[in-house]
């Protein structure tokens, strides 16, 4: 089944062609989305299902993105997270000075500190910019003695668009098509990243 290409996008939301055969529709039941004349009920989580839907017929990551708002595009990277069984918080807030950190991920004492990048374009001077801003909140979060047990803090910034820098000054750049081999791999790699 070739699932995205029975979708369109519009200012209304995610659309299903017509035509589109009945078994994808009982396909988006299965997974819990929710579509009303034609439209996948525009949220978040409607958003995610059908994300996960499409990769459950082998869809592509960046296809999936294409739909999805940077919000979207957070939750979508907190579900991989979680499939590799890592604790995931969202928005976690530094004070002191004030700093936001979009996903916290923990797995055996290790958190990932995580900056989504929903651009559409990349450049290396604005890569080296959120890399040097996500290593300062990655150090002022190890700093806290809030996250207990965790030994081992890795910033990493995962982008929509594929990018040739594969990481900047030892923080991976993680397009989200590569973010679950990423996650298998981590183990193998990680004495070559940044970490606090």
């Amino acid at each position: 089944m070739h699932i995205l290409r029975e979708l369109s996008s519009s200012p209304a939301g995610v659309e299903i062609n017509k035509d589109t055969d009945p078994e994808i529709h009982n396909l988006f039941l299965s997974k819990g989305v929710i579509v009303k004349n034609n439209f996948v009920e525009n949220t978040s989580s409607n958003k995610i299902s059908l994300g996960i839907a499409a990769l459950s017929c082998g869809a592509d990551v960046f296809e999936i993105c294409k739909i999805l708002s940077w919000k979207d595009f957070e939750i979508l990277s907190s579900e991989i997270l979680k499939f590799h069984d890592y604790v995931v918080y969202f928005n976690y807030r530094i004070r002191n000075p004030t700093r936001q950190i979009d996903i916290i991920a923990i797995k055996s004492k290790i958190a990932l500190v995580i900056d989504c990048k929903h651009w559409k374009n990349t450049s290396f001077s604005s890569l080296q910019e959120v890399v040097i801003k996500q290593k300062d909140r990655s150090v002022r979060l190890g700093e806290r003695k809030e996250i207990l047990g965790v030994q081992s803090l890795y910033p990493i910034i995962v982008t929509f668009l594929k990018s040739e820098f594969q990481n900047i000054q030892g923080v991976p750049i993680v397009p989200i098509q590569n973010f679950n081999s990423f996650l298998l791999d981590f183990d193998t790699y990680n004495h070559e990243f940044f970490v606090i």
